[in-house]
């Protein structure tokens, strides 16, 4: 790719005469803070965004950008996993993998394609279950299934965004071993990605943008991970300071409670925790031990079978306006399905969760679009959200504002309890440590945080008690246990 130009507003360029290139063989990562251009770029390669100046050229071949697509980014061996799903939510995982490829014929075949799709996550060991529908999975098992479908259609040249997000550690291995093999059969790989040790692990080389820039091209053994986010902020982080704070009564409990899970690894279990104030509690475990049946029960969109769940020592009905009237909010692990609307403004994303009686932002019924711009740009401008506009769209945001924006609604009003899952789900380096900043201060202001997260580098350094969830059930994590012991205890090695 030869001086990339591209503006989306006049006079607002989002990238400026960006130059990459990657070899056969080579593993190249791009780094970059959210709203850095790397979406955007690549988005140029897979044929879906055409830019206002440069060239590109696949294989040795000069391609024409004006007629250039995403059949003829195919065409040419350019293969795309976005950090977003795109998977038909209806379909299981192997009508997926065959939907849209010429390669399968004009008739589906259901039993050749389930064991095609069989074989090929063997293949790549990445364990997808290929029978079940998509909107039944859990984002983690989604982007594996995107990553498959991706290699299943043999693209020589690979763009992963984000393919590690929500994978765990071991999930994440896998994939690096795949992504050598494909290396050793001398396919290209460019490998966006957030996690500057997994940069370390598995690149070749590393291309860092920054404000729409190339600022750095680099073999990966140069520098250390706090180098390269140096380099991709433009500054220094300093530590992350986590101040004492006295706890308080308990501000969340669960009692006893059981919810039906997608599979029977999932169901919960009779479940009990106490979140102190003042306290962050941290839920690890492997993704689909139950992570999206506890979110989604204390959002009160899944209907427990048994149990309670009191705030502030009141037992709370479990359904979403009853739970946010007892002050406990809600920060979702999946923005795009559960947490921002695209095609709503900021403003209207922001008093999302309100209700009609909410007299803040609603007269007789009906929105006061004056105040909710005025909230929203209040909060745009405490949290630092570029564009600030509260009447543009939220999909205009980066991944990094727009997070800042989910976390600004459910901080408002102070409320005594967060629930945050993977809340640094896809952001850099700046964006995720904005995010643990702002999960400290509501522990210092006497707040309780429930924190599920599948990243356990997160919880150990937020959470003041860990504790694991294991086919639905809860067990105690030693106070001091190193990732070895955790890991054991999450595999049902040990814990109680």
């Amino acid at each position: 790719m030869q001086e990339i130009s591209k503006s989306f507003v006049p006079a607002v360029p989002v990238l400026e005469g960006v130059s990459l290139e990657v070899a056969e063989g080579e593993v190249l990562a791009l780094l970059g803070e959210n709203g850095a251009g790397k979406s955007t770029l690549m988005n140029v390669l897979a044929g879906l965004v055409t830019p206002d100046a440069g060239g590109l050229e696949l294989a040795g071949e000069r391609v024409d950008l004006g007629r250039y697509g995403p059949r003829g980014a195919r065409d040419h061996g350019v293969g795309m996993v976005h950090q977003h799903s795109a998977l038909v939510p209806a379909f299981t995982v192997a009508e997926n993998l065959c939907f849209g490829d010429s390669a399968a014929g004009p008739w589906f075949r259901p039993g050749a394609e389930l064991r095609a799709a069989e074989a090929l996550s063997r293949r790549f060991e990445l364990e997808v279950p290929v029978r079940r529908r998509v909107e039944e999975l859990s984002p983690g098992q989604r982007q594996r299934a995107e990553i498959l479908r991706a290699l299943g259609r043999g693209a020589r040249l690979l763009i992963l965004d984000e393919p590690t997000a929500v994978l765990t550690p071991g999930e994440a291995n896998a994939l690096f071993a795949a992504l050598r093999r494909l290396r050793g059969a001398g396919r290209a790989v460019i490998f966006i990605s957030h996690k500057l040790a997994e940069v370390e692990q598995v690149a070749d080389r590393v291309t860092i943008l920054r404000r729409g820039r190339v600022v750095a091209n680099l073999s990966a053994g140069e520098l250390d991970a706090r180098e390269l986010g140096r380099l991709m902020l433009g500054r220094d982080l300093p530590p992350l300071e986590r101040r004492a704070a006295p706890p308080g009564p308990p501000r969340l409990a669960l009692r006893g409670l059981s919810v039906p899970g997608v599979t029977e690894r999932s169901r919960l279990c009779g479940l009990d925790l106490e979140v102190l104030g003042g306290e962050i509690v941290g839920v690890v475990g492997i993704d689909g031990n139950g992570q999206r049946e506890l979110e989604e029960a204390l959002a009160g969109v899944r209907r427990p079978s048994g149990g309670e769940v009191l705030v502030a020592g009141r037992r709370v009905a479990l359904s979403p306006r009853a739970l946010r009237r007892a002050g406990l909010a809600h920060l979702s692990g999946d923005r795009e399905r559960a947490g921002l609307v695209r095609g709503m403004s900021l403003a209207e994303n922001f008093i999302l969760k309100g209700s009609w009686d909410d007299r803040r932002f609603f007269r007789r019924g009906q929105i006061d679009r004056r105040a909710a711009a005025l909230a929203a740009s209040r909060a745009a401008a405490r949290f630092g959200i570029s564009p600030s506009d509260p009447d543009g769209d939220i999909a205009s945001l980066s991944g990094g504002n727009a997070q800042k924006l989910a976390v600004a609604r459910e901080l408002d009003g102070d409320p005594p309890v967060l629930v945050a899952v993977n809340p640094t789900r896809g952001l850099d380096v700046g964006s995720a440590r904005f995010v643990h900043e702002q999960l400290l201060a509501r522990r210092a202001a006497g707040g309780a945080v429930l924190l599920i997260s599948v990243e356990l580098d997160e919880v150990l350094a937020l959470a003041d008690r860990v504790v694991a969830l294991v086919r639905g059930e809860l067990r105690s994590v030693p106070p001091g246990a190193d990732r070895a012991a955790i890991g054991a205890i999450l595999l049902g090695e040990g814990g109680a």
